[in-house]
């Protein structure tokens, strides 16, 4: 059996057309709530999607391969998964437009846009001096270099920006896309001139908290930066002190770690830009993610190696976090 669980859409009337015919027999059935896919699991060989992922894994004794419809590992919190007899796969494939919506970012804070935006809704012309564009920016630290990082280096290459990449295996691939790699241990030694700072790291127990207020410290004032990982990474408390105290230049998140309650001081720190974690999303967002998975069942069942495959050091790794932001 296919037992499709996803967590943001439910399949089209074509994807669930597509899975059965290139099920070769396998019945398709996907999970109208968390009992249903609990009922379904012990028939199970194949998962898609990962919403009810830890509520029907004890059960799913033929389980062979879950594939995720997420970017990151660390929402995949079952320690069942470890077995080596299950695959697992994620899906990156959003990688561009959420690289396109970290730059576009950090320039509205560069440019001042979110103040523009608050003129314009005064009916205010604002004098140029008062919305003081940032310097423009020359050096890019991008930390983490998986399919978004590697992207979000190529668009700052592309604008003339020299770019540093830190990442903790330094394939060739990664360091290719770089003009210079820094090694793990020592990327907060590059943080003293990175006009930019984008964080792009996957969440596990070596990267929770990695940028705390020593880290922010050591960037220059006028440093932007633009966390579009996980709300965990980044010590928000010491990111909205160091704002509010005009240390940093501007910082944009995508992320948190608890979403900030309504009356939240920290929706109203200056230069703090926030997007509710929509980084990913656009129109073709289902259509996109429905021709990945057909592509990885249509490989799964030619007996191909799948895309994307998580390896289970780095899936242990995560599982040290607790709860996904």
């Amino acid at each position: 059996m296919i037992l499709v669980m996803y967590s943001n859409f439910l399949p089209s009337d074509r994807h669930k057309a597509a899975l059965a015919d290139l099920g070769r027999g396998r019945m398709v059935h996907v999970a109208q709530d968390e009992a249903d896919a609990v009922a379904h699991a012990p028939h199970a060989e194949i998962i898609l999607g990962h919403r009810y992922l830890r509520q029907v894994l004890p059960r799913a004794q033929r389980l062979r391969w879950v594939q995720s419809t997420a970017g990151g590992i660390d929402i995949l919190q079952a320690p069942e998964l470890l077995q080596q007899q299950i695959s697992v796969s994620r899906n990156p494939i959003h990688s561009a437009v959420i690289a396109q919506h970290a730059l576009a970012m950090a320039w509205a804070l560069l440019r001042r846009i979110p103040e523009a935006t608050l003129f314009q809704a005064k009916g205010k012309w604002a004098a140029p001096s008062l919305l003081l564009p940032l310097p423009l920016p020359r050096t890019a630290h991008v930390m983490g270099l998986g399919e978004i990082g590697k992207e979000i280096c190529r668009l700052l290459r592309a604008l003339g920006i020299k770019v540093r990449g830190t990442a903790r295996s330094g394939s060739l691939e990664q360091r290719a896309v770089c003009d210079e790699f820094i090694p793990f241990d020592d990327w907060r030694c590059a943080l003293g001139d990175s006009d930019l700072c984008f964080i792009a790291l996957p969440l596990t127990s070596t990267t929770r908290g990695i940028m705390g207020a020593a880290e922010i410290e050591q960037l220059p004032p006028h440093a932007v930066i633009v966390n579009i990982a996980r709300g965990q990474i980044m010590d928000m408390h010491a990111l909205t002190t160091a704002l509010r105290a005009g240390k940093l230049g501007g910082a944009a998140v995508d992320v948190f770690d608890p979403i900030p309650a309504s009356d939240s001081s920290l929706w109203h720190t200056p230069h703090l830009l926030i997007t509710p974690k929509m980084s990913s999303y656009h129109p073709g967002m289902q259509e996109q993610t429905e021709l990945f998975i057909e592509k990885q069942v249509a490989r799964y069942m030619q007996g191909e190696p799948l895309l994307h495959v998580v390896d289970k050091d780095t899936l242990r790794d995560s599982m040290c976090v607790g709860n996904p932001a």
